[in-house]
């Protein structure tokens, strides 16, 4: 037998088949699901849409799950790779304000958007930076447990060279003694393990890796007395 048929997959080899090869049967159940939903196989009555659009989120979570842990191998082997060029930010945080709105009043939150009437074009992937909005708003309006407020700010850094996005919320906090695992993978607080389980605690350390790979940085800081504030800036369009 050939000594290279005896070599183990490395783990992001396995990572990789086994993504793949679970996406395309959730797929099917998707498909499925939403058929079911929209009545064509018959009546759905309102306890069977609530079980189906319940079934329907857990593949969808699922399926993020893949996603990112497919990103992360192409990120750990040096293989994930950025269109960047100018890009609107205000347009795509409006887009994403725009798409969580109904699911932030469902969960009482009030989202407020501030920006300069004009600003200059930046740097970035539009659809990864939009990865990164996502994931910052998303994040606040899960975790501020009601009547939540969230306020996005996007600014000119003071040198002018940079536009810095903020994501403040008063919900709840990150222990100080967990700062420095904040944007490692896996890591989700315990607060955040009880609000949603089903989180897989990648989502910080891809978009810091996003936002490294265009050319920016990323942060946070708490909101006193309640919440957090997390900010990434990425470079003007010169």
């Amino acid at each position: 037998m050939a000594k290279d048929s005896l070599k183990k997959p490395k783990i992001s080899e396995v990572v990789s088949i086994v993504g793949h090869q679970l996406k395309s049967p959730l797929s099917v159940i998707k498909g499925y699901l939403e058929v079911l939903l929209s009545g064509d196989c018959g009546k759905v009555n309102v306890l069977q849409k609530e079980y189906l659009h319940d079934a329907l989120e857990n593949v969808d979570r699922m399926r993020k799950n893949i996603d990112d842990l497919l990103i992360v191998q192409r990120i750990e082997d040096d293989r994930y790779e950025l269109n960047v060029r100018p890009i609107s930010l205000e347009s795509i945080a409006f887009k994403v304000l725009s798409d969580f709105a109904l699911w932030a009043r469902a969960l009482n939150c009030e989202i407020n958007f501030k920006h300069p009437e004009k600003l200059p074009l930046c740097l970035g992937d539009p659809q990864a930076i939009r990865e990164v909005i996502e994931n910052f708003i998303s994040n606040a309006i899960k975790y501020s447990r009601g009547r939540g407020k969230v306020e996005i700010t996007l600014s000119l850094a003071r040198k002018g060279n940079h536009l810095i996005f903020n994501c403040k919320d008063n919900g709840i906090s990150i222990p100080k003694r967990e700062y420095k695992k904040v944007f490692r993978k896996f890591y989700r607080s315990e607060e955040a393990m009880e609000i949603d389980p089903s989180g897989a605690g990648l989502g910080l350390y891809i978009n810091k890796s996003i936002v490294k790979a265009c050319g920016g940085k990323i942060w946070f800081a708490p909101n006193k007395p309640f919440g957090m504030i997390f900010s990434f800036s990425i470079p003007i369009a010169k």
